[in-house]
């Protein structure tokens, strides 16, 4: 999807991703959270706090404050292609450690302890995802850690959800082993890879099951964590 494509679904975003996660019975702060709390957890098993944060392809910036806050970080800049939601993000969360910039401006200085992405890479044009892979590591201080988030193909359910999304229908979606194989050949060391999002709402209570769960690759979202050598 192009940057164009992307800056005409930026005002109805929110609905249009609520309406797509119906079917799971939660919203996407629930995801946001969960996810975030995720990686805030490797973070802190490594012992490697992230004072700053990239926030690849941010959308309308609802994942940086999250970030901020749950990791504790000094400052977490947003970065995307399609400048509408930039401004969307700037209008509705910047502040002086909270900070948003188009694709197109932003210059890797090798300055972030963690970058951030969920859900970018399925809409990046294949050929497109070296190119992105370079600027995120040219993004990383020398053993920053990536945490790259992304749908799982192999759940029927993620396949469902992203049948009912708008904006997800032109996406090219990664397995776990191809998400993988991606971030090996861009040069990154892989740290761990785990599988989350096995239970809907109506089956919460056995959620607590999925840090067992986590290295079955079929749950709805997977993260693997890796590390700029």
């Amino acid at each position: 999807m192009t940057a164009s494509e992307f800056d005409r679904f930026a005002s109805t975003y929110d609905q249009d991703l609520a309406k797509a996660l119906a079917a799971t019975g939660e919203s996407k702060d629930f995801f946001a959270q969960t996810r975030v709390n995720w990686v805030a957890s490797c973070l802190n098993h490594l012992q490697a706090p992230a004072s700053r944060v990239l926030d690849f392809g941010c959308g309308i910036g609802s994942n940086s404050p999250i970030l901020k806050t749950t990791l504790q970080a000094k400052a977490v800049t947003g970065v995307d292609v399609s400048e509408e939601s930039i401004n969307q993000a700037r209008a509705r969360y910047a502040s002086g450690d909270l900070s948003f910039s188009a694709l197109k401006d932003y210059h890797p200085d090798a300055s972030y302890d963690l970058v951030f992405t969920c859900a970018v890479f399925h809409h990046i044009p294949v050929a497109d995802r070296t190119a992105a892979l370079e600027t995120i590591r040219g993004s990383l201080k020398p053993g920053g850690l990536f945490a790259f988030w992304e749908h799982n193909p192999w759940n029927p359910g993620t396949r469902y959800v992203m049948s009912q999304c708008v904006f997800d229908e032109d996406a090219v979606t990664i397995s776990i082993p191809a998400g993988r194989k991606l971030l090996t050949n861009a040069g990154f060391q892989l740290v761990r890879t785990d599988s989350l999002f096995y239970f809907p709402r109506a089956l919460r209570f056995l959620r607590p099951l999925e840090r067992w769960l986590r290295a079955v690759p079929l749950g709805g979202q997977y993260l693997v964590l890796a590390r700029k050598a």
